[in-house]
């Protein structure tokens, strides 16, 4: 049990360490981009910003897409063979999955607590109801916690299935096509489960906020215990993004 922890552990590395290299581009973009430091030349509009500002926006690549990240890191560090095939048979899984919450989400959006699902606008830097979009898919924000299932259930599948043989006249499904077979229909299920339990995840965490803010400096407390516990989780944003926690707790 130890080994399997330790194995999991080494695949969340894969891509932890992309982060080191993308949070020093995040903070050279802000560094440089600071009119206190380098006066109207980082002002908006300059050529000097517009620079900056475009190259933060690319290190900010490995932060708005961790979802993805971890849904190829994974595979490769835990898939037994053919770790590129799983790699590509967990991201289109979880793109298929995330695809089903939106089309979910659209057709019985207020049965699931979720209605004008379709005229919601995605804000950056917003809570958005409790939506967001990957890769162009508007969908639950479940952050790294949905793509970590959906890879381990395709890695599980492709480490038993990948090798199958099929008859003859099924042959072209063989493969990361078979793979991509069963994870497709299991996701439909896992879509539903996640367009029904998420919202109640998020209401719980959004009534916590509101507790947090108004309680105090014991709410200062659980403010930063909840920020760092969440951290593993990538769901550390759904507490400070929308917690002005220093005005209203120390005004």
């Amino acid at each position: 049990m130890m080994q399997k922890f330790q194995r999991f552990g080494a695949a969340m590395f894969v891509p932890v360490m992309l982060f080191s290299f993308a949070g020093i581009v995040v903070a050279l973009g802000s560094l440089f981009n600071n009119p206190t430091l380098f006066g109207s030349i980082a002002n908006p509009g300059t050529a000097w910003n517009s620079v900056w500002d475009t190259i933060s926006a690319g290190g900010w690549t490995v932060f708005n897409q961790e979802g993805i990240l971890f849904t190829v890191g994974l595979p490769i560090g835990l898939a037994n063979k053919a770790r590129g095939r799983a790699a590509m048979e967990s991201v289109i899984t979880y793109l298929t999955y995330n695809y089903f919450i939106g089309a979910m989400l659209t057709h019985w959006g207020a049965a699931f607590g979720i209605p004008n699902f379709d005229k919601i606008q995605i804000v950056a830097n917003a809570t958005n109801h409790g939506l967001t979009n990957i890769a162009g898919i508007k969908t639950l924000d479940t952050s790294i916690l949905a793509a970590l299932v959906v890879a381990l259930i395709v890695t599980w599948l492709h480490n038993k299935y990948f090798d199958k043989k099929l008859p003859d006249w099924l042959g072209t499904l063989q493969g990361s096509t078979y793979v991509y077979v069963l994870s497709f229909f299991l996701m439909i299920p896992l879509a539903l489960i996640t367009c029904w339990g998420w919202p109640k995840v998020q209401l719980g965490i959004s009534s916590m906020q509101h507790f947090i803010v108004s309680s105090g400096f014991i709410g200062v407390w659980i403010y930063n215990f909840l920020n760092r516990i969440l951290i593993p989780t990538g769901l550390h944003h759904l507490v400070y993004n929308s917690i002005p926690i220093w005005s209203s707790c120390c005004c």
